[in-house]
């Protein structure tokens, strides 16, 4: 009788376990925000384990950094300026991206113009007397007064490196709309935008969207593993996410600020295999593990994701850790060349095109 009841039992499990992966998979198993008393969170289990005894020592570096620390480069770094005609070609066809320094970058994708987390001010402390965060750079590849129309900004959350009220005000009478996650509109339009501009979506909404080009673009709000807030208090009260975008022959993805999670299996599972897949790669600390993905856990989501390419953003412009300002970019290749993942790394406002 055991001989027998040891298989049954395992077989059992086994069945289990694919139910429960299928689940994961499946449009009702698709991981949701929760919102509860006005306020975010995230649905993911908190993983304790990248947590060490490096922690005290990392406090002790973000507060009391001295000006030989490497977070920082010890001059101002180059960058070309974004040349606006490659970066939005005449023809309509193919996906053109350019990245403008941390997560900002242009794209235009199948004929529809956007932006991405539009950041062009040097300073992005809410209390730069405090404690200022400036550009590496003598300043940003572009201005909004240098853009032409942009058919839609999408945001991926409210914090100050992703996203600037000066910069916004600037773009707000040349975007078609602005394109967010729950909660963020609040700030839009205490900073005099039209409401009528002002889309607002949670984890997994879609949406289209048409171009001046006449051009269509879809578009998904998907999960991230984050949080949001623009001061000391009252934090998480506005949503984060990352985006799909589809255009009629080509696929971008768009992590946002994220820890690494089953989101990006699901995402990859749903809407993947995608031409390029932009995620964050910097910032990252064992003091906030669930916020952040640490470069190795950034080139595992890009083959979740089923990423062509891996574009790595939110690094080479301003110190938010305390890592050394090239480690990103040099454990992300290392990384990358390690998983066989074909890797992008433009200069901050060079193009790169796909047919």
């Amino acid at each position: 009788m055991k001989a027998l009841f040891l298989p049954i039992c395992l077989c059992s499990l086994a069945l289990a376990d694919e139910a429960s992966e299928a689940e994961q998979f499946s449009d009702t198993g698709r991981i949701l925000p929760v919102f509860q008393d006005g306020k975010y969170s995230n649905p993911f289990p908190i993983d304790s384990s990248k947590v060490s005894q490096s922690r005290k020592i990392n406090i002790f570096k973000l507060l009391f950094r001295t000006k030989s620390s490497n977070s920082k480069p010890d001059k101002l770094l180059p960058a070309q300026y974004a040349d606006v005609k490659k970066a939005f070609p005449e023809k309509q066809n193919g996906l053109h991206i350019t990245w403008l320094g941390h997560s900002s970058l242009l794209a235009q994708i199948d004929g529809v113009r956007i932006l991405i987390d539009p950041v062009f001010t040097n300073e992005v402390s809410p209390v730069p007397l405090l404690r200022s965060v400036r550009r590496f750079q003598k300043e940003a590849p572009v201005s909004a007064d240098e853009l032409p129309f942009i058919d839609a900004v999408f945001i991926s959350h409210d914090h100050y490196d992703h996203l600037s009220a000066e910069t916004i005000i600037d773009l707000a009478p040349k975007v078609g709309y602005f394109l967010m996650p729950a909660g963020v509109g609040s700030r839009f339009k205490t900073w005099g935008i039209a409401p009528e501009k002002i889309r607002e979506y949670t984890w997994w909404q879609e949406g289209t969207i048409q171009g001046k080009s006449s051009q269509t673009l879809r578009f998904v709000c998907t999960p991230a593993r984050h949080r949001s807030g623009r001061s000391l208090f009252g934090g998480n009260t506005t949503l984060w996410a990352s985006w799909v975008l589809i255009g009629s022959e080509h696929r971008l993805f768009y992590s946002g600020d994220t820890s690494y999670g089953l989101h990006f299996k699901q995402i990859g599972h749903h809407y993947g295999p995608f031409d390029v897949a932009i995620i964050e790669n910097g910032q990252y600390n064992v003091m906030w593990p669930n916020s952040h993905l640490f470069p190795e856990e950034g080139v595992q989501a890009n083959l979740d994701l089923h990423g062509k390419y891996m574009l790595p953003v939110h690094w080479g412009s301003f110190e938010l850790s305390t890592h050394d300002w090239r480690e990103p970019i040099e454990r992300v290749t290392r990384a990358a060349k390690e998983r066989g993942v074909l890797l992008l790394t433009p200069q901050i406002g060079e193009t790169r095109s796909f047919w």
